[in-house]
């Protein structure tokens, strides 16, 4: 694929993403706040301007609320289709309307982008940092938003480490092994289902493998539950390599 059409379909993507996420939205807040939504992705579109979009991430959570998305399967099934394995059910509403926001800003440039994005991550609040690395499930340009995603995988704070590794496309598709394993074995060290890790059966390698047994065996000697999930998961994968 050529660089104009990997942009082209980047872009697809993205437009494809915030549509989908206004009329979510439009099912889940008052008329005005999706208007607020609307009329701030439309400014961002016309002339990109920083402050603005700061400001407005800023304000999502007491604009639009935080209650949950409520999506059908049919909405499920729509998201899928632009982006395999993207879960917005696990979303709420001023994750949506920030990740939209954000998504307004892409004209195309990948570098420009990663770096709007990382400055965000570093510069807003929890909520803000935690609905940005949701975002990476859609956002275009995604190579550039590697060193990001790794950073969060190794944050001591719990929010941004679940956003990026549980339910998010990004890490099983991006990460390599290496990281890809460090994050599994850190949700057992975390209390985080390893279920909710999307592409772990995919990904699943012998290292990985190695990895889980020997900190099963660790928390066993020292007389600490791992979860029934673990085990399942563990079984079958040996049954799968025998």
């Amino acid at each position: 694929m050529s660089s104009s059409a990997s942009v082209e379909a980047q872009t697809g993507i993205a437009t494809g993403a915030i549509d989908l996420l206004l009329q979510w939205l439009g099912r889940t807040v008052e008329p005005a706040a999706l208007q607020w939504v609307t009329d701030e992705i439309r400014r961002q579109r016309e002339r990109l301007d920083e402050r603005r979009l700061g400001i407005a991430l800023g304000l999502a959570g007491r604009r639009v609320g935080r209650n949950d998305l409520s999506l059908s399967a049919a909405d499920l099934t729509a998201a899928h289709t632009l982006r395999p394995r993207w879960r917005p059910d696990t979303w709420r509403a001023d994750e949506a309307a920030r990740t939209a926001l954000i998504l307004a800003t892409w004209i195309g440039e990948q570098q420009t982008f990663a770096g709007r994005v990382d400055r965000l991550c570093v510069t807003g609040e929890l909520t803000e940092h935690v609905a940005c690395l949701k975002g990476f499930a859609v956002f275009p340009g995604p190579a550039g938003l590697l060193q990001r995603a790794r950073e969060a995988a190794r944050s001591s704070m719990q929010p941004p480490f679940e956003a990026i590794a549980c339910h998010n496309p990004y890490p099983a598709d991006y990460f390599d092994d290496a990281a890809f394993n460090q994050m599994v074995v850190k949700c057992l060290f975390c209390g985080v289902p390893i279920e909710s890790v999307i592409g772990l059966n995919e990904r699943r390698n012998n290292e990985l493998l190695r990895m889980m047994g020997d900190l099963i065996s660790e928390r066993r000697a020292a007389g600490r539950p791992v979860p029934d999930s673990v085990h399942r998961w563990m079984a079958n994968a040996n049954a799968a390599a025998d």
